[in-house]
């Protein structure tokens, strides 16, 4: 079980800023030209703390004054009462496959750190040590924690989401439209943030029983999450103190606003190999091909399931748009394990790629053959300007492939899921100095 508890969190001031020029996206997604946008939207904008744009350990230092100077200067304050704070986030689902807005109702809270081996939080991927040092140097120099994870867990019961579902029948304390600035992939889709503050001891209490008693996934921050387990045992400490805590925000599987969507591949063809010799590999195993009127209409195919057992996956080569589907021999992936061999991506990585193009995981660590965009409208326009030769169209793992994953302790390929849209970055913060506790 989960130890899930309210904090007290620093939060930006409605009166002293507009709550919408202040947010930004987590640090991970967030482009050169995209950074520089933020800075230039508000001069308090969270980009300056969670990707400070100054050179090389100087970027931590200055996020270090910037979060000081704003907590003295009352930009950001600090609620005396330990609290849950309940989010909703209102978003457009075009990229989902849904014309209409939707909504997801989530809990920000803090959550002790425990290694993988407690079973309490489980990953699903592998991580890498360029990120965790950067956020290292970050919570080291602003002894803060500057942007919740996000997790998320079943609600059988709907306890959990029945809870939320009545706080956030009132209104919210803060609300605010981000309008995120495009990324290279194409344009963002606008949000909308709501916060609840709930600090009520009954209905604290009844919350802090659900989500303790819910089995939490890593959806996105298994990076950041490493790091601070890491720092927990760096500066040591008691078992209450705040740095034994990561601020996250839980949501429900059976939440319908939790969305995965689809990483798409986009691949240059190694020396010597050819599209027709991987075609004609395709068609030996017996698989079918289908023509799509056009891009558009592949797309829409990827909203059709395969068969069990047998991957599917859209074509982008030499102008022409096709739809793959088959069977992988099964002594191609005999090493693979049954959940990863579950996934679309599993099979493409382990039953495609490394036979019939010779990519297999060095190749695809080194990253000069693999590229990946969640944008497939991207994918068609960099095959069609020749920056690589293949365009491969993906399906999204559901989040039953990604919780079997995860329980059965296996890691998921790289860039196999794109939990969206991510939780903003400026909502809540807690800080982490020496005596704070939770």
């Amino acid at each position: 079980m989960a130890d899930v508890r309210p904090f007290r969190g620093v939060t930006y001031d409605p009166g002293r800023v507009d709550l919408a020029s202040v947010l930004s996206p987590p640090y991970d997604v967030i482009s050169p030209q995209q950074q520089q946008a933020y800075y230039e939207r508000d001069p308090h904008n969270a980009v300056r703390i969670v990707l400070n744009r100054a050179a090389g350990d100087a970027r931590y230092a200055e996020a270090a004054r910037d979060l000081q100077a704003w907590l003295a200067e009352g930009i950001l304050r600090r609620d005396v009462e330990p609290s849950f704070y309940v989010h909703r986030e209102t978003f457009d689902v075009t990229g989902a496959g849904s014309p209409t807005p939707m909504d997801r109702v989530g809990l920000l809270a803090a959550v002790r750190l425990e290694p993988w081996s407690s079973g309490a939080i489980k990953p699903h991927e592998h991580t890498m040590p360029g990120p965790k040092l950067d956020r290292l140097a970050l919570m080291r120099a602003t002894r803060a924690d500057t942007e919740p994870i996000w997790v998320f867990h079943p609600d059988h019961n709907r306890e959990l989401l029945a809870a939320l579902e009545a706080i956030v029948a009132a209104p919210p304390d803060v609300k605010a439209t981000l309008h995120p600035v495009p990324n290279v992939d194409g344009d963002e889709s606008v949000e909308t943030h709501e916060l609840w503050r709930v600090w009520y001891p009954a209905t604290v209490a009844r919350l802090a029983a659900a989500a303790s008693a819910a089995q939490l996934y890593i959806a996105d921050g298994h990076h950041r999450y490493e790091t601070a387990l890491h720092h927990a045992e760096e500066v040591g400490g008691g078992p209450d103190d705040a740095t034994r805590f990561k601020v996250m925000l839980l949501s429900a599987v059976e939440d319908p606003g939790l969305f995965v969507l689809p990483t798409h591949r986009l691949v240059r063809l190694p020396a010597g190999r050819t599209l027709g010799e991987f075609l004609g590999g395709l068609v030996g195993w017996g698989w079918t091909s289908e023509q799509p009127a056009s891009f558009e209409d592949l797309v829409a195919r990827l909203h059709r399931p395969s068969p069990p057992g047998v991957l599917g996956f859209g074509l982008l080569a030499e102008g022409r748009y096709t739809y793959l589907e088959g069977r992988v021999p099964a002594a191609e992936i005999a090493g693979l394990a049954p959940s990863v061999a579950a996934l679309d991506v599993g099979l493409l990585h382990q039953g495609v790629l490394r036979p019939l193009l010779g990519i297999g995981p060095q190749e695809l660590a080194a990253g000069a053959l693999v590229a990946y965009s969640r944008d497939a409208l991207e994918v068609k326009q960099r095959v069609t300007r020749g920056d690589f030769d293949l365009g491969l169209l993906t399906r999204a793992p559901s989040l039953e492939q990604v919780q079997a994953v995860a329980d059965a302790g296996e890691n998921m390929p790289q860039k196999s899921t794109y939990f969206w849209p991510k939780p903003a970055s400026g909502l809540v913060m807690m800080l982490q100095a020496p005596g704070e506790s939770v």
